[in-house]
């Protein structure tokens, strides 16, 4: 019996918990690192960050490392939700355990909301898509529920609509990706995790349009996943008959208020939201994140848009015509079972 006198709950079961594991893994990670761990102690699982499987030098403070921990938290809750349990989640627990990022622990039974029930439904069907977007109209009502997405996690979520805001997001991008582009380190630590060798990590040629971001007629600067790899060339696209085909995808900010370690955690939960609330309405994503890579220009995205707190992800959103692309790691290779 608990102290109020209710009936305990019981623990999960081992195989529950395999599969709010599997469930967590599913969210999208900086490069498809998948950078994270689980501990089930019997009653809590706890979600660590694996710097093992971090990106030094694109990301140096390992601040796209804890948001992509972030989605997987937000996974998970959606996971234990999905099973008609409460889910009581503690960020940063332990101060002195800094890649301890939260502890989620299983609460009363209670039936998943229908918001959750669809959710749930759009965690595997949730994918990148770096391709072209059909040519149809994002509503304002959609906007809409991607705000309230975000908001829920604790994050902001700001859309770019004026002209003069989208110019200067396109002139930010492209100077993000020339400085990143231009750096050895950077394209040797990219191409690391781009091959068509991984199977279980990292970004597969499938999930690479074959036409190169050179030919795309994107208004953004998109980033050269081949960039550094043998063979490719970060020039212009040779000429062809034809002009590429506009692109005009709705770009979001999703932030935080301020910039610290629970900061990203929240804007991590806070994309993940918004990313699954995008499948439900039939929207795919991509990131376009140089521009926050790149301290400076993150600062002046900032003043240049008048944006209240810190800009932590850029999206790329429209109707997607592709499909799950990249593979997962087992979950034998990322749960630790303690009690």
């Amino acid at each position: 019996m608990n102290p109020a006198g209710g009936r305990q709950e019981p623990a999960l079961t081992h195989e529950q918990v395999r599969e709010v594991v599997a469930f967590a893994a599913l969210a999208p990670s900086v490069h498809n690192t998948q950078p994270w761990r689980f501990v089930w102690d019997g009653t809590s699982l706890e979600v660590h960050d694996d710097p093992t499987r971090g990106l030094a030098v694109l990301d140096p403070t390992g601040r796209e490392r804890v948001m992509s921990c972030g989605a997987a938290i937000e996974n998970a809750v959606l996971g234990v939700r999905g099973l008609g349990r409460d889910c009581d989640v503690e960020l940063l627990p332990d101060p002195g355990r800094d890649d301890l990022l939260a502890r989620l622990t299983p609460g009363a039974a209670r039936p998943a909301t229908d918001e959750e029930h669809a959710l749930v439904e759009a965690v595997p069907r949730r994918y990148t898509d770096r391709g072209r977007f059909l040519a149809k109209e994002v509503g304002g009502d959609v906007i809409d529920r991607l705000r309230s997405a975000a908001e829920g996690a604790g994050a902001w979520l700001r859309a770019v609509e004026r002209q003069d805001e989208q110019i200067a997001l396109s002139v930010l991008l492209s100077h993000a990706e020339e400085v990143e582009a231009a750096n050895p380190a950077y394209r040797e630590e990219l191409q690391r995790w781009r091959t068509h060798d991984r199977e279980a990590e990292g970004i597969p040629d499938a999930a690479v349009p074959a036409e190169g971001v050179a030919a795309r007629g994107s208004d953004y600067r998109l980033r050269d996943l081949d960039a550094g790899r043998e063979g490719s060339s970060a020039g212009p696209a040779a000429p062809v008959d034809e002009p590429p085909v506009p692109e005009h995808p709705v770009v979001v900010i999703v932030g935080t208020l301020d910039d610290e370690r629970r900061d990203w955690l929240r804007a991590g939960m806070g994309m993940g939201r918004v990313l699954l609330q995008a499948t439900v309405d039939d929207l795919a994503a991509s990131p376009m994140t140089q521009v926050v890579e790149v301290e400076r220009l993150r600062a002046r995205l900032r003043q240049e848009l008048d944006l209240v707190g810190m800009p932590q992800v850029v999206l790329r959103l429209g109707y997607g015509q592709g499909r799950m692309t990249t593979r997962r790691r087992p979950v034998e290779d990322i749960l630790t079972v303690t009690g």
